[in-house]
């Protein structure tokens, strides 16, 4: 189901079904996600918070937070590099974003034979097989942990996923010095 938020910004909502194997290897991701995480955090799973971060995406940039977990959420959001923008925006200096996604190998070859599965449940209208990795480079938050993993699946675009920690440094000019 396609949701608009109360800001404007088209959110993906509904439950997410994936098989269970690949369900149950992201929950357990994000509990180990969540014991890590201290201080202010902003979980991607809890709708409220997805109404936080498209706020963020149209420029209300509301709150500070320590860490922002997504552990297969930002599939929900159409515009992958405005979503990172905006966490970009939301995370202290110093906060930490943790995501984990799923990501397709590169190729027009690869893209047309995964187009078919758009229409099956597990992946009807989200948004998967994105590049996160080069989504990120266009923000200011640093990836310094990445972590590639491939499930036994029928499920092709659920197949490849990557875990990405990155960082929000702080960047000084000569004025702030």
């Amino acid at each position: 189901m396609i949701a608009v938020s109360k800001s404007g910004t088209v959110i993906v909502e509904g439950n997410r079904r994936f098989p269970r194997s690949i369900e149950t290897t992201l929950d357990r991701r994000r509990s180990e996600a969540l014991s890590r995480a201290a201080g202010r955090v902003l979980d991607l799973s809890d709708p409220d918070a997805r109404e936080v971060l498209a706020s963020a995406i149209d420029g209300q940039a509301a709150a500070e937070w320590d860490w922002v977990i997504s552990v297969a959420e930002l599939i929900r959001f159409p515009d992958l590099p405005a979503a990172l923008g905006a966490i970009d925006r939301l995370l202290a200096p110093g906060g930490r974003l943790l995501a984990v996604e799923p990501v397709n190998r590169p190729g027009t070859v690869r893209v047309l034979a995964l187009a078919p599965w758009g229409a099956t449940p597990w992946v009807r209208g989200f948004h998967v097989g994105r590049d996160l990795t080069a989504a990120l480079r266009a923000t200011t938050l640093v990836h310094d942990d990445i972590d590639r993993f491939t499930f036994r699946t029928a499920v092709a675009p659920l197949r490849h996923f990557v875990s990405l920690g990155a960082r929000r440094v702080e960047i000084k000019t000569e004025e702030t010095k």
